[in-house]
């Protein structure tokens, strides 16, 4: 499993860490509490279903979109 640390672009720009597991899924932390969970569409299925870096490139990518997507989320 590996951490990354994630800054939203906008409202109060907080930090947010982001897990991966080696398959493509990922869990979206904010001080210590999950806010959401999900899995790479891309690497979901398919004939590979063994851990890659790439399924970890694409979590981490997919992740960062939905923190950026949270537009109404209060952030307090």
């Amino acid at each position: 499993m590996a951490t990354f640390q994630y800054t939203r672009k906008a409202g109060r720009r907080l930090t947010y860490q982001i897990r991966i597991d080696a398959r493509g899924g990922y869990s979206v932390l904010l001080d210590d509490r999950e806010l959401l969970r999900g899995h790479d569409p891309l690497a979901a299925g398919g004939r590979r279903a063994t851990p890659n870096k790439r399924m970890v490139a694409g979590a981490v990518n997919a992740a960062q979109l939905q923190i950026e997507s949270l537009a109404q989320m209060d952030e307090a």
